[in-house]
């Protein structure tokens, strides 16, 4: 890591040497990228101020400085390069959209990368100088963070938008973001995302953690008494709904123990709704509901702990 603090430059590139563009996109578009800087710094627990540089044309040309708000100078010098590549990464790079492979080595690479967030906010937050200079910022540390904060709701919403708002513009031609040193020299390679692959970052919804509701009373219509992929249906507060069966004991217990259901029988359950939320911020349904049985009540009273 080089003793110097980095600046990000985030270039709008426009057709037909344009100079100039629509102020309210680009007030929409710096908005949602303050709130990317602020969902890493709540992340990493940094209190990151921002400054901006006076803009260049060739283009339009936004310059950022991030300093941790603290007193130790070098510090300030080691976070602000290191957040600078952060947030660059998340801004250009689609790799975490592609992603597509095993969910448990996905889950292993998140505990993973979620310890070393851990290490390194109480490295980030040390006091004494000599233990700030044995901080070590490799590069492929800086990309699993920067992927991995990319993955959050916050971060994809605000995302979306910032490619949404930069396609409303038409003179916009392509975007890039790259570190630059004190002299306004690069310092790293340009990473550019063109026009055509703004579409790549635009999330109409996006999965969020879902609703559950406890002591759910579930009135049979149709019920699944074998191991099949197929939904049951009952009736929810007068509603017909289907969902699936994931309480893997209870499952067992309706083969082990031949539980019988008929019309009416009534089960008490954990009732856990997929949820979406739109790029606006609504929250909605998604999909079938999906519930774990704590417990079941025959209509003739009897109860049954599971």
């Amino acid at each position: 890591m080089k003793n110097e603090i980095e600046l990000l430059q985030i270039h709008y590139y426009l057709a037909n040497n344009e100079h100039s563009m629509n102020a309210k996109i680009l007030n929409k578009v710096e908005a949602e990228l303050l709130k990317i800087v602020d969902e890493v710094s709540y992340i990493l627990d940094l209190e990151i101020l921002i400054e901006v540089q006076a803009r260049e044309e060739g283009g339009i040309k936004s310059i950022y400085k991030f300093l941790n708000h603290k007193d130790n100078r070098r510090q300030i010098l080691v976070i602000g390069a290191f957040f600078a590549g952060i947030i660059g990464t998340i801004i250009s790079d689609v790799v975490a959209d592609k992603i597509k492979s095993d969910p448990e080595m996905e889950r292993l690479k998140k505990q993973k990368i979620e310890l070393e967030i851990e290490k390194l906010k109480r490295e980030l937050n040390a006091e004494k100088e000599t233990e700030i200079e044995k901080i070590s910022f490799d590069s492929e540390l800086q990309d699993s963070i920067a992927l991995y904060i990319s993955e959050l709701n916050q971060v994809k919403i605000a995302k979306s938008k910032f490619y949404k708002f930069l396609l409303a513009e038409g003179k916009i031609d392509k975007v890039s973001t790259q570190e630059l040193n004190l002299e306004f020299e690069p310092i790293s390679k340009e990473k550019i995302v063109p026009r055509k692959d703004f579409n790549l970052f635009i999330i109409g919804e996006t999965e969020i953690d879902s609703d559950y509701k406890y002591d759910v009373s579930l009135e049979i219509i149709s019920p699944v008494l074998n191991k099949t992929r197929l939904t049951w249906r009952a009736l929810y507060n007068g509603e017909r709904i289907t969902f699936t069966l994931k309480d893997e004991n209870f499952t067992n217990l309706i083969t082990t123990k031949n539980i019988q259901f008929s019309s009416g029988t009534k089960i008490i359950c954990e009732l856990e709704t997929k949820q979406k939320m739109t790029d606006d911020g609504e929250i909605k349904s998604s999909g079938r509901v999906v519930y774990n049985v704590t417990k079941i009540i025959y209509t003739n009273g009897d109860v049954v702990d599971i």
